[in-house]
């Protein structure tokens, strides 16, 4: 009698216990207080992690060459289709190929496609990142043009074109189906034209391809929004209670114990991170992804941006606007955003403060662009250009800002010819570079 009493009294008490534990856990809230790596929540001055990696390294142009037949597009989406249709496949063989500066690839036959890029880009970077595709390599190569060769074989073979080696891939991906893309893109690109400036540019892999008209090449205009310096200051410093503003007629400068802003009466956001010494500053093409995360981690690239060019000097990492599938220039960097990359982290973040918002009827008048032929023509019979000294030519943008006086500040759009002339981007303008 006693025995199951007992029993009883230690079974209420098990039951109890039990009871007490789940209430407990059910409600248990942890201390935070020692944890170091709480996850804090940036302000963004653009939609977060909405930028494609793939979209940001996107090539300028897409050439379909053909003998007799060249056909060429600026338009995104093209060029993403083909990239994409490239992108994820498994790579058979890879072997660098000597160049000398006159890549002629005699193998390839008479029908391919070409990628041209405004500047040279590591080639493990890119087949890695871009295309995804598993590589290995410690070379230092780079390119800045794939050939894609989809008619020889059954399996279509890229060669990433540099100045001193090509790197030729196999890979598993089939040509029809990328033909077949092809085909049906070509009733949706223009007529293209070629140009030998130099021995390097001597061959039909190495010219350069261009438009061959432009007359029907429109002027826009946006309204303009400017990106509020807070947001950005925000995101980039760390120390948001102990910021001091400074106003001067030059314009303002923000100190924090982290990093220094300025922000000049053009719009221009400029900061420094005082963690990071100048002594130390990376080779600018070891950081390109480091480089897209950051801008990409605060919404940064407001508007269509794309690698433009690397300052190696500098060791500046410049993106620049697109608009129409067209570079956009503005000589006081407003269509601009440039990182140079210290040993850990952003050593400097530049960049314009105004984006595109609405479109608006321009009511500008702007004069019908020359030919391609009309440009070359004009450089080769000037005594104060040497035609050996044009690398590539585009259709691009300069963009403009309108008076401060009007209510709502505007973004014209001009179209011009544009020349890289011996290392320099230059406007071409009624037979003159500028």
């Amino acid at each position: 009698m006693y025995k199951n009493i007992i029993k009883s009294i230690i079974l209420i008490i098990l039951v109890c216990s039990s009871v007490i534990l789940t209430y407990q856990i059910w409600n248990f809230k942890p201390q935070l207080t020692n944890v170091d790596n709480l996850v804090e929540e940036k302000t963004t001055i653009g939609p977060r992690f909405v930028d494609n990696i793939k979209n940001i390294y996107m090539p300028f142009q897409l050439v379909s060459y053909k003998e007799g037949d060249m056909k060429g597009t600026t338009d995104s989406n093209l060029i993403m289709e083909l990239t994409n249709d490239l992108s994820e496949n498994k790579i058979l063989s890879a072997y660098l190929l000597d160049n000398n500066g006159k890549f002629q690839a005699k193998d390839i036959g008479k029908d391919y496609i070409l990628f041209d890029f405004t500047e040279d880009i590591p080639q493990t970077m890119y087949i890695t990142n871009i295309l995804e595709m598993t590589y290995k390599s410690n070379d230092k190569y780079t390119f800045n043009r794939i050939l894609v060769d989809s008619e020889s074989f059954e399996t279509i073979t890229l060669y990433f074109v540099g100045k001193d080696k090509v790197l030729k891939i196999e890979t598993d991906a089939k040509s029809d189906h990328f033909n077949q893309l092809v085909k049906n893109q070509r009733e949706k690109m223009t007529d293209y034209s070629s140009l030998v400036t130099n021995v390097h540019t001597s061959s039909d892999k190495t010219q350069l391809y261009m438009p061959a008209q432009a007359d029907d090449v429109k002027a826009y205009r946006f309204i303009a929004d400017r990106i509020d310096v807070k947001d950005i200051n925000d995101a980039v410093l760390d120390d948001q209670d102990n910021i001091i503003q400074r106003d001067r007629e030059e314009g303002t400068t923000y100190f924090s114990n982290t990093g220094i802003v300025s922000v000049d009466a053009n719009d221009i956001y400029k900061y420094n991170n005082l963690s990071e010494t100048d002594l130390l500053k990376s080779a600018p093409r070891d950081t390109l992804v480091k480089s897209f995360k950051f801008i990409s981690s605060h919404g940064g690239f407001t508007d269509d941006y794309r690698l433009f060019d690397i300052d190696d000097d500098s060791r500046t990492i410049n993106y620049q606007m697109f608009l129409s599938g067209r570079p956009v220039f503005n000589s006081e960097g407003l269509s601009d955003i440039s990182v140079v990359w210290g040993k850990d982290e952003e050593y400097e973040y530049r960049r314009g403060l105004l984006s595109t918002s609405v479109a608006v009827p321009s009511t500008q008048e702007v004069e019908k662009l020359p030919s391609a032929e009309k440009v070359r023509f004009d450089i080769a019979s000037s005594r104060n250009y040497q035609l050996e000294k044009v690398n590539k030519m585009m259709i691009g943008y300069e963009m403009a800002k309108s008076p401060d006086s009007e209510i709502q500040a505007n973004l014209l759009f001009e179209p011009y010819w544009y020349v890289e002339y011996d290392g320099t981007w230059m406007k071409y303008d009624k037979g003159r570079l500028k």
